[in-house]
């Protein structure tokens, strides 16, 4: 009886074990004919190519590309480097995301002062930091805003920045077999102001100068592809040009609100103030905009403090602030 025992339960246990492979065996053929049964990660693969026809001259250091769900919830950025080809198209590459429906944007990254904002399509936006009046003319010192733009933020001037937000949401879908390529067309989303200043009296090469355009928009919005409606103060550097010339660049995400006022001010602690509205308004649309001023008449020596100073618009105001 114990042989017989024993018999029966070597035959028992030789049973389940062949129970237990055709089990093993039957999961590894049902696994082979699934093409995700190891992919853990559920994500799909989507081709991100890149069209700089819009923007031929477009230099940049890298590529963002943001993926935002359209239920608005946060969205999936990636930053592309380019693989050292000098050709920009060395920015395509292939991302993997989730299944989902998505809007789709692009920039170019990696720039001296833009700051990304926001984690979804709605809040999402380009815009730069808080600066001081004269900071381009490296003093920490304020100094007074134009009138009417007491309210204003004073912001750095921007990047260049080249963008691109699809106009129709992208759907993912897990599926074998199925392909999702998405071509970006970047164009320039910021505006050059370049400005010219002539018949500067008692110009000498000692003196400093900077300025400051009011009315700008202090950010880019992705979800509109255009500038933001909230108006900023953008200070820019002047350099001499000629003996009784001065000239400055500066980059801006486009004009927000009107009037637009330009002021001048100088290491002999004048400022001059401008209106450049009409200016700004003929030219609107233009990737550059040109302005050109006369009429400055600089102290043949230092002030004491931040003087208005005569020119061919403005009003005189007595202000004095110390420096």
């Amino acid at each position: 009886m114990i042989a017989s025992g024993h018999l029966f339960s070597f035959r028992q246990s030789l049973h389940c074990f062949r129970n237990i492979l055709l089990l093993l065996l039957f999961c590894l053929q049902g696994c082979s004919q699934r093409d995700l049964c190891y992919d853990h990660s559920h994500k799909v693969p989507v081709e991100i190519v890149f069209d700089w026809s819009l923007a031929p001259d477009a230099d940049p250091s890298t590529m963002v590309v943001w993926f935002f769900p359209v239920d608005g919830s946060k969205g999936l950025r990636f930053e592309l480097t380019a693989d050292g080809n000098p050709s920009r198209g060395s920015f395509d590459a292939v991302l993997r995301v989730p299944a989902g429906t998505y809007t789709m944007v692009c920039h170019n990254g990696n720039t001296e002062y833009n700051v990304e904002r926001g984690t979804d399509i709605f809040s999402y936006a380009l815009t730069t930091y808080d600066v001081d009046v004269l900071s381009a003319m490296n003093r920490a010192q304020n100094a007074p805003l134009p009138d009417g733009a007491d309210n204003q933020a004073v912001r750095k001037e921007a990047s260049r920045l080249y963008a691109h937000t699809h106009d129709t949401p992208l759907t993912v879908v897990n599926e074998a077999g199925r392909k999702h390529k998405v071509v970006f067309k970047p164009s320039e989303s910021t505006i050059e102001c370049d400005v010219r200043i002539t018949k500067v009296e008692n110009l000498n090469p000692d003196i400093e100068a900077s300025a400051i355009i009011t009315g700008a928009s202090e950010a880019w919005n992705a979800a509109t592809q255009s500038a933001a409606d909230v108006a900023v103060s953008v200070p820019f550097a002047l350099e001499h040009c000629g003996s009784d010339c001065l000239k400055g660049s500066v980059t801006l995400f486009g004009f927000a609100d009107m009037p637009h006022k330009l002021r001048v001010y100088t290491s002999y602690k004048y400022y001059y103030d401008f209106d450049v509205t009409d200016q700004i308004s003929m030219q609107e649309g233009h990737p550059v905009i040109n302005i050109t001023l006369s009429g400055i008449k600089l102290p043949q020596s230092p002030g004491s403090g931040m003087t208005p100073g005569v020119d061919e618009w403005g009003e005189i105001k007595e202000e004095v602030l110390p420096m």
